[in-house]
């Protein structure tokens, strides 16, 4: 029998017969075999090859060589049956993408069904890294390749924190090098004259008033008490008690700092309490160095608890429907020149509240150009409980006695009213006068501020859009969704009818805040998108969003998801209080073998006070002063000082851990037997102990995945500070009602 072979013979795909289960005639596609001029005259060159020593690819089927007969002639065997028909060559290029008979002719879409259609077949591949991926995603241009190579060498030594070092350090943080030059100072100047023309033709549009302290009780959202703060280092952690509103400077270990003492007296970051459920949190956008502001969307405890009987629903009908922004105001130390902002030892203390009738607050977003003039902190977009965005004016018109303002109208009410039933669910700024608003039938709009008016509608989804996302600034109109069941999509808004892509996999989302843009990897930062439940933070290029890949995965669901605007590190927050950190450019770029790093930053726990035995203490210490305290809703305790430990997926390291193991008892069996002997005892079981602990850890990293903790426990809200010079602090929003500003820079 001869025996085939296909070394070094040309594949040629061939498409399958389509079959028709009904009786409708097959449409005859004419098949166009003239050869082009331009490939025929390029296949007589040097480099062409020859197609004659090629042969053609006999169809692999098991069943070929018993078929065939004993002098190797197929079909000629003893009680073969002459009539059977040829075989149907096999669809060996289903799914592929087919090769062009001629320069004009067009591919034939996969006919096999079975193949998933929504595909990717672009330049950048999956297997591709470091080069390859860098000159696929950032190329073909030299320039473009050039500042993405000199920023991960800039923050290659700082592979989990970001820089404590200015613009001018080679180091440093620094502006978004994707834009032209005089770009934000442009920004600026337009955003002013839009300003005052806005307060010359409309100067009584939006229309507020001062609330006296006995009426803002209606207004601020308040707790059942005070909260009980265990924080410092692991071993020698401290009690002190947060007042509702009350706030206070913390040091580096996490111990609240005493002036009077010389030892004690740096501050790293602030803690506050809320006493209340922070939903959104947003820094204002200021260019003046002397104070930073905190916008904090919250709603009541009671919003979020089980529901109660009839009997004891609030018959308080207005409280439903109010609403309150507080504004937080953080003093840094006097700056000096070099060197980027430090916390100051001066507590933060609320500087203002707008309060309003229109629902509870949801989503808030600072208009991301500087607008600090005239005693204004900048544009505020708020999604409100009844459906509707609206924009505020966060003006300063409260004073030291009453911070608290009541707004009557707003700036500008945005909602599709036409529609039944239709309502907006997030909002994103594109620039300084246009607003993205996502709906609940899955449309998206483009609205201008002011003067008000709706220029584009774009139906991109069809459930609930949760999440929404502008590339601002270097890409404003790229707008980035993600519905509650179906693929994540990125639009150009500026031609929404061909410039549009999405991630092929569809998944479930619940969890807003899990979208972000990242300026100086010039993509995307979400949660990865997958048909199964996942705790890992992707990062989705905008020019390949239809390709994903993994930064960092955290312990338990994720909740929110922060990327710092002059540098590449980002947050991620999770169902179990903890927060982690990492540089996402190195890990973008990760060569084979090299090590990476995640830090956790912080990890919350709160545990609330049985009102059965109020009298006990709801934490560990039974000898504080706080345990017999009136009015405390509970304890949140604080630990911190964790190491670094590998930036990786845990299923990806036990599988490497079960490779090790394998090479090893590979290598102790061969070894064994090369020397006739068994290796010795002691070693072997050491290695295999260390093994199993090492396993053993893994497991534990994968099954607290669907541990289940508390609900107050959870991170609800974190963001970067956008301001170049307090570009490292940060700030973490707690369920629990606890807020707290780290400055996370290090040298």
């Amino acid at each position: 029998m001869r025996r085939r072979t296909t070394r070094g013979i040309r594949k040629r795909y061939t498409e399958e017969h389509i079959i028709f289960d009904d009786d409708d005639e097959p449409i005859a596609v004419p098949e166009d075999r003239a050869k082009d001029d331009d490939f025929d005259a390029q296949s007589d060159g040097p480099d062409a090859h020859d197609e004659d020593d090629h042969e053609e690819e006999v169809a692999s089927d098991p069943s070929s060589d018993e078929e065939a007969g004993p002098d190797g002639d197929e079909g000629v065997g003893e009680g073969k049956d002459q009539s059977t028909p040829p075989k149907r060559p096999r669809n060996a290029g289903a799914g592929r993408i087919q090769s062009r008979k001629s320069f004009h002719d067009i591919p034939h879409y996969p006919l096999e069904t079975r193949i998933v259609t929504r595909v990717y077949a672009g330049p950048l591949r999956r297997y591709a890294r470091y080069s390859a991926l860098r000159d696929a995603m950032y190329g073909p241009e030299y320039q473009r390749i050039k500042i993405i190579w000199d920023l991960e060498i800039r923050w290659a030594n700082f592979p989990v924190l970001p820089p404590k070092l200015p613009p001018e350090d080679p180091q440093g943080v620094m502006p978004s090098p994707w834009l032209p030059r005089g770009f934000e100072r442009d920004q600026r100047k337009k955003a002013a004259l839009w300003y005052d023309a806005y307060q010359l033709h409309a100067p009584q549009v939006q229309q507020a008033h001062a609330v006296p302290p006995d009426g803002a009780q209606r207004f601020l959202p308040r707790g059942p008490g005070g909260l009980v703060a265990i924080t410092g280092p692991w071993d020698r952690q401290e009690e002190f008690l947060l007042c509702q509103g009350g706030s206070l400077a913390v040091g580096a270990d996490g111990i609240p700092v005493n002036p009077s003492n010389e030892e004690r007296c740096e501050s790293s970051g602030w803690m506050f309490d809320v006493a209340s459920i922070p939903l959104a949190i947003a820094w204002a956008p200021l260019s003046r160095p002397d104070l930073q502001i905190l916008a904090v969307a919250s709603i009541p405890f009671s919003d979020q608890e089980l529901a109660k009987p009839p009997g004891d629903a609030n018959t308080d009908a207005a409280a439903d429907i109010t609403g309150c922004i507080q504004f937080w105001g953080f003093v840094p130390v006097e700056p000096v020149a070099g060197h980027l902002a430090v916390p100051s030892t001066v507590a933060p203390k609320l500087v203002g509240a707008m309060c309003f009738n229109w629902g509870r607050p949801k989503r808030i977003q600072f208009c991301p150009v500087p607008l600090d003039v005239s005693g204004t902190f900048g544009m505020l977009a708020v999604l409100c409980g009844d459906g509707m965005a609206r924009v505020i004016d966060a003006t300063n018109a409260g004073d030291a006695e009453s911070p608290v303002t009541e707004l009557e109208t707003p700036v500008v009410t945005l909602g599709l009213l036409d529609d039944y039933n239709v309502e907006v669910t997030c909002l994103a700024w594109v620039n300084t006068n246009r607003l993205a608003l996502g709906h609940s039938d899955g449309s998206i709009t483009l609205w201008s501020v002011f003067p008000r008016q709706l220029l584009q509608r774009v139906g991109v989804h069809t459930t609930y859009v949760i999440d929404i996302c502008s590339a601002y600034p270097s890409n404003p109109y790229m707008i980035a969704s993600i519905p509650v069941g179906g693929c994540a999509t990125l639009t150009d808004l500026s031609q929404p009818s061909s410039e549009f892509t999405y991630f092929p996999v569809p998944a479930i989302s619940f969890q807003p805040n899990l979208l972000c843009w990242n300026e100086t990897m010039q993509g995307f930062m979400a949660l990865y998108p997958s048909s199964t439940p996942n705790t890992t933070v992707a990062f989705l290029h905008h020019r390949f969003f239809c390709q994903a890949r993994s930064i960092c995965t955290g312990p338990n669901t994720l909740t929110c998801v922060s990327a710092g605007a002059t540098h590449p590190f980002i947050l991620v927050g999770c169902a179990d209080g903890s927060v982690f950190s990492c540089n996402a450019l190195q890990k973008l770029f990760k060569q084979k073998g090299e090590p990476l790093r995640k830090l956790k930053i912080l990890e919350h726990e709160y545990r609330p006070v049985d009102p059965a035995t109020h009298a006990r203490s709801p934490w560990r210490s039974s000898s504080s002063h706080h345990a017999a305290a009136a009015g405390v809703r509970g304890a949140a305790r604080v630990l911190q000082g964790f190491l670094p430990e590998p930036n990786d997926d845990p299923r990806t390291e036990k599988r490497k851990e079960m490779d090790r193991k394998k090479r090893a008892e590979k290598s102790r069996r061969a070894s064994g037997k090369k020397k006739g002997r068994p290796p010795k005892n002691g070693d072997g079981a050491a290695l295999e102990d260390a093994g199993e602990d090492r396993e053993a850890e893994l497991e534990e990293k994968l099954a607290s995945r669907v541990v289940i903790h508390e609900p107050l426990t959870r991170v609800a809200a974190i963001a970067w500070n956008p301001n170049v010079q307090f570009s490292c602090w940060a700030a973490c929003a707690m369920a629990s009602g606890m807020i707290k500003i780290m400055d996370l820079g290090v040298q």
